[in-house]
């Protein structure tokens, strides 16, 4: 190997050593996110690396392989959210924006937005079949308006005591019943009775218990509202792949695809509902979330490696260039 080969091989294992700190960094990262799953890196060795102008090294070094997902099924946590939503077996919630592209996610955080439509935390929809067409549509609830607490009445306080009306007279005005003399005498402040109540209240309070509406996803994905007698709504849809390495990371981050022609011819996936057999999907578990697949010893083992192998490699490129310079003065 000449000086360059060797200056090369070792720039070239600090660069795939810092690729592969760089996944298992991200892996732990990810490790508490719901769904999401664990990327490994390996490393190839370089035969032959070209400088250009004709010049090769062989045994040049180290690079970084293919890195593949691990799309291995999490533990199952239950968090006793209703829109929280697990697959039990394999397949791959659908959403869609609103230019309607679709993505594929098994992170099953969701929640319903203010329009009733069941979202996750980018704002995507989750897609379910439309109970009359079987066609692709948003999942939504029609839930029970929120009434405002505005209007309220006031009443004046009650008072004992008085005389109650019997009966009442009417006739003419131009035509006087009798005539009355009264003598009005004087009043004064005496004359009245003024009653304080130490630590009254002047108003009270009193909770009044609301029903919510009772949203539910049974096993096959159907939208269950309780709170409407058990009615059925729409039922989820799932995806599954041919290759689940071929599907790409989306803008969205790592635990949201996009299908690839790699993936599946066009990109199209098969879809189906919860538990199809013909398709091998697996079920719903509602109030669970799938956690990361993340090995969460290994990988922190695995980066601690990593990361003494870079210094090391360091330590030796720096061995390299002072060697290097001592040869060079030799020849000065």
């Amino acid at each position: 190997m000449t000086s360059s080969g060797g200056m090369t091989g070792i720039r070239e294992a600090l660069r795939a050593t810092n690729q592969l700190m760089n996944i298992e960094a991200s892996n732990l990262t990810r490790s508490q996110i719901p769904g999401a799953k664990e990327v490994r890196g390996t490393l190839t060795g370089l035969d032959v690396i070209d400088f250009g102008n004709g010049r090769q090294a062989s045994g040049a070094g180290t690079a970084l392989g293919a890195t593949t997902s691990d799309f291995g099924q999490g533990a199952l946590q239950r968090t006793g959210f209703t829109t929280d939503l697990a697959i039990n077996g394999r397949g791959f919630f659908i959403l869609f924006d609103a230019k309607g592209e679709f993505y594929y996610t098994r992170n099953g955080e969701f929640h319903f937005d203010n329009t009733g439509t069941l979202v996750n935390s980018d704002g995507l929809s989750v897609a379910s079949f439309d109970p009359q067409t079987g066609a692709l549509e948003k999942t939504t609830v029609e839930i029970n308006p929120v009434v405002s607490a505005l209007g309220q009445k006031i009443l004046d306080q009650l008072k004992s005591g008085g005389a109650q009306t019997a009966a009442q007279i009417s006739t003419a005005l131009s035509e006087p019943l009798a005539n009355v003399t009264a003598e009005l005498a004087s009043l004064r402040v005496s004359d009245y009775t003024t009653e304080y109540t130490q630590g009254g209240n002047t108003f009270f309070q009193h909770n009044l218990g609301i029903n919510g509406d009772q949203i539910d996803f049974d096993r096959d994905g159907f939208l269950i509202n309780e709170t409407r007698g058990l009615r059925k709504g729409n039922q989820l849809a799932l995806a599954i792949f041919p290759n689940l390495q071929g599907l790409s990371n989306s803008r969205f981050g790592g635990i949201v695809y996009k299908a690839t022609d790699a993936a599946a011819p066009g990109g199209i996936p098969g879809v189906g509902a919860p538990g199809d057999k013909q398709l091998g999907l697996g079920s719903i578990e509602s109030q669970t979330l799938e956690q990361s697949n993340t090995e969460l010893p290994s990988s922190m083992g695995l980066l601690g490696m990593l990361q003494r192998t870079f210094t090391s490699t360091t330590a030796a490129m720096k061995a390299f260039l002072s060697a290097w310079d001592d040869l060079n003065s030799v020849f000065r």
